[in-house]
Formats: structure tokens, C-alpha cells, sequence
């Protein structure tokens, strides 16, 4: 069967010393790894649009019963040139495509979730330089919310009590924020940031208050997020494009600090580690440049000196 679709590419790696395997999610068959034979040679007539973070249209040859399909034709919509050309947005936007691939499993559409990828991967592209992780925040709350398991953020899952004038814990197994005298657990958060969370998580983005994100706790928001979705996500591995960006923000100096009382995190929640130095791209040249993730998800921690670029 022949398949004409756009999509959005999320790594490749290396097949044979011509050929490449691309791992797309495609708007209309959800995630489909394909075969692109004579690839990686200097002339292919895939060019450039089977590289990562690229909006592309191809031509998919289907075979039943096989998971690896074969593409023989790609051509680019939308390169997002702007957006590889800074190294933190890219790091960003790694995040996105990396959680995209484990939210999802094979052949299983979800055009409501490629939509909201794109619409990210856009917003990523032209946002201001110091806000560059709420376009991923913004991902991993609409992409909840795609896949079922949309957060309660407005007031207490269990009394329903508001978070306007007090903090209180975002709990994954309780879905959502829930106020002290409910429950334990889970990670502590500021009044100014669940409402943040939750004007982002209503959308439209256009009407997101940006302005308000010198009052956000970053570092907490990082955690309440990705602990959620690491609990809702189970076996599917670690994201680990979304670990080092969250390093890399960590040892940016310039990173905005959390303003007024200090945030708690509970014991029982996931640690996260802060590097003293700039990390390495999971996906950098001494990973190698199309490194794949392993099929179990669970990936070795890489340690190498820092390298420009990893795509």
C-alpha cells in the first residue's frame, strides 16, 4: 500500500552506511519508523528532510505485519532553520520530539497531538530568548490532556478549594494540585505558579501571560511536570531529551531565580541532578550523530566534554 502524509521527524539513526532509519509521526498513521535507503549519501534524494526536528511530506510504501516501513520520497514543508540555529531552542525543541516519541506508541494516530507538537515547535521558534521552556511546558500540559490524563491545576482535586492566596501540592496520583489538608506528597508549588500553569494549560498561547513568568518558580514547575508525566508515562523509559534540557537551564547563569518564599519538594518526589558545568546533548557527535534511543527506553546516562551541535 502506498501512503502519501506529512509529518514531523523525531531522531534517526544509522541502518547501513547508506541508508538510515527515520522515526516520524506522521499526521494521519501516528508514529511510523521508516527505511530510507541510500539516505546518508552525499546526493540522496531525501536531502535534508528526514533530519530531526523537520516538517516534512513523504511517500511510505506500507508492508503489513512489519514495523519498519519503507519512505521513497521526502520533501520539506517547514525546515525550522531559525529554531536549529540556537542551541537552546533546539535543546527545547529535542524535548519536545523526545516526549512526542514516548507518549506514543506505533501506528496509533493522534493528529490533535501532532497539531499541538507543531504548534509548539512554532511558538519555540519565535519566542522571546528567556522563555524558551514554556513552549515545552506547554506541550507536556496539552499533550495530558490528548492522552487522558489532563491535570487538575485550578483548586483541590478533593475539597475543591482555590490556590489563589496559598501554595499546595501537585500530586500526580491525586491528578493534580491538592491543598495541605488533603494530602501529602508530591511537589510544592506557589499560588503565582499553578495559576501560570493553568492559564498555559487553557491556552490559546497567544493569550498566554508571559509577562507573569518573572513570578513563576521555574525550578519547581520543571519537577511538578515531569514527575507527572513520568508517573502517567510508567515504563515507557526516561525522556531523556527533556533531562537535559532541564541541566542545561539549570547551569544557565542567566536563568531567571524563584522569587519570594522558597518552594518545597517532598521527599517522595523524583530528585533531579543540577551539573556544574554545561551538559552534553544525548544526541551530540560523541553519542553519535544519529544515535537512536535503545529499544527499552532506558538509556545509559551520557558523559562527555561539551560539543556544538547534535543533530
Amino acid at each position: 500500500m502506498i501512503l502519501r502524509t506529512e509529518g514531523l521527524v523525531l531522531r534517526s539513526h544509522k541502518m547501513t552506511t547508506s541508508s538510515k532509519v527515520a522515526i516520524v509521526f506522521s499526521r494521519d498513521h501516528g508514529k511510523l519508523r521508516l527505511a530510507a535507503k541510500g539516505a546518508r549519501r552525499p546526493r540522496s534524494r531525501f536531502g535534508a528532510s528526514l533530519e530531526p526536528i523537520t516538517h516534512g511530506s513523504y511517500v511510505i510504501y506500507r508492508h503489513e505485519r512489519r514495523e519498519l516501513q519503507t519512505v521513497s520520497e521526502g520533501d520539506i514543508q517547514y525546515p525550522f532553520t531559525e529554531l536549529k540555529a540556537d542551541y537552546r531552542r533546539m535543546v527545547c525543541a529535542s524535548a519536545i520530539c523526545d516526549l512526542l516519541d514516548h507518549m506514543t506508541a506505533d501506528e496509533d494516530p493522534a493528529r490533535p497531538l501532532y497539531q499541538s507538537a507543531l504548534d509548539s515547535l512554532h511558538w519555540l521558534e519565535r519566542i522571546d530568548p528567556g522563555a524558551v521552556e514554556v513552549p515545552v511546558w506547554y506541550f507536556q500540559l496539552q499533550g495530558a490532556g490528548f492522552l487522558g490524563y489532563r491535570p487538575h491545576l485550578d483548586s483541590c482535586t478533593t475539597c475543591g478549594r482555590t490556590s489563589d492566596s496559598t501554595r499546595m501540592r501537585f500530586s500526580p496520583a491525586a491528578g493534580g494540585s491538592v491543598c495541605s489538608s488533603c494530602g501529602s506528597g508530591g511537589v510544592m508549588l506557589d499560588a503565582r505558579t499553578l495559576q501560570f500553569l493553568s492559564q498555559l494549560q487553557a491556552g490559546p498561547r497567544y493569550a498566554v501571560p508571559l509577562q507573569d513568568l518573572g513570578q513563576v518558580d521555574r525550578r519547581t514547575a520543571r519537577l511538578a511536570l515531569r514527575t507527572y508525566l513520568e508517573y502517567h508515562l510508567e515504563n515507557r523509559g526516561t525522556v531523556r531529551a527533556l533531562n537535559f534540557m532541564e541541566q542545561m537551564l539549570s547551569a544557565d547563569s542567566g536563568i531567571q531565580k524563584p522569587t519570594g518564599r522558597s518552594s518545597e519538594v517532598d521527599s517522595t518526589s523524583l530528585s533531579t541532578s543540577r551539573a556544574a558545568e554545561r551538559p552534553v546533548h544525548p544526541y551530540s557527535p560523541d553519542a553519535g550523530l544519529e544515535a537512536p534511543l535503545a529499544d527499552d527506553r532506558t538509556p545509559p546516562a551520557v558523559e562527555a566534554p561539551p560539543t556544538e551541535g547534535f543533530l
